[in-house]
């Protein structure tokens, strides 16, 4: 009975630590040179931005600037607008897989002409909070459910409050055996609310990303894929759907830099170009 017991507890302890070497392969320098999708869009705070599967604890920066010109239009419109962003990730132990995110527009630059509203001038927030929960373990693949809310807190906003909240599964596969290639993304469903004039409007939105990626060297990241995003109540919409291409450069002392340029070809949303640029500090595991 003794040698039993023994032999089944050698088998969990193999299986447990076979799980996590496992994780451990499939998240190698998660946030670093291969890291997790980068994010984009042109939402505030990372919100409706598909986020890592692998948890992590960094501090970054994110630079982002979109332009539309409707030249087409009888009346010419367009708009530029300059985000910087900071992001904060923290485990909630140092083995945990369980982590908050912050997120929030620190400086927001708005210069429209001819819109629907004129606006010229600067704007803080709003800001996001996530909480992460990794799933199960398995050999070269990650999963991770969260959620997000977006807080009311929004200078631009001179009357109204947008808010929201966001349920999402993002997900992580190694190719092959060299942790070299792989495949990224994930699903989500927003549902942002927006309160004017004593008027509440509400939607559902759902986002997907899906991107391969690829480090031909430890520290140099590719990566290249489809965002898209729909709306599907109150009005059925196809919001947008961009091709993306990044990279990724992790420096010394745990800095890491990156670059993400997006190109909507389809839908309502008109914005015909989003570039960011990202500058981040991993903690070391």
């Amino acid at each position: 009975m003794g040698a039993r017991v023994r032999l089944l507890v050698a088998f969990v302890v193999a299986a447990v630590c076979g799980a996590a070497a496992a994780q451990a392969e499939t998240c190698a320098d998660s946030g670093r040179a291969q890291g997790g999708p980068l994010a984009g869009g042109t939402d505030a705070a990372d919100f409706g931005a598909i986020p890592e599967a692998c948890s992590g604890a960094d501090l970054g920066l994110r630079l982002r600037g979109t332009a539309l010109v409707a030249s087409a239009n009888p009346d010419f419109f367009g708009a530029v607008v300059a985000t910087s962003t900071l992001r904060l990730r923290q485990r909630l132990t140092r083995s945990s897989r369980t982590w908050l995110t912050l997120a929030a527009d620190l400086l927001t630059y708005r210069y429209v002409v001819n819109g629907p509203v004129a606006s010229q001038g600067f704007g803080f927030g709003p800001p996001a909070l996530g909480l992460h929960r990794a799933l199960g373990e398995w050999p070269r693949t990650a999963a991770t459910v969260y959620g997000r809310a977006l807080l009311p807190l929004d200078t631009a906003r001179s009357s109204g409050v947008r808010t929201g909240l966001e349920l999402g599964l993002t997900g992580r596969r190694q190719l092959g055996t060299t942790g070299r290639a792989g495949i990224q993304g994930g699903v989500a469903m927003l549902a942002p609310l927006v309160a004017v004039a004593g008027q509440t409007h509400t939607a559902f939105e759902p986002v997907a990303l899906v991107e391969g990626w690829f480090a031909p060297r430890p520290r140099l990241g590719l990566s290249a894929g489809l965002s898209a995003r729909a709306e599907v109540s109150p009005d059925p919409t196809f919001l947008t759907l961009a091709p993306r291409v990044a990279a990724r450069l992790a420096l010394r002392h745990g800095l890491v830099a990156a670059m993400l340029v997006e190109v909507p070809v389809v839908g309502e949303d008109r914005t015909d170009l989003i570039a960011a640029f990202y500058l981040a500090w991993v903690a070391p595991d």
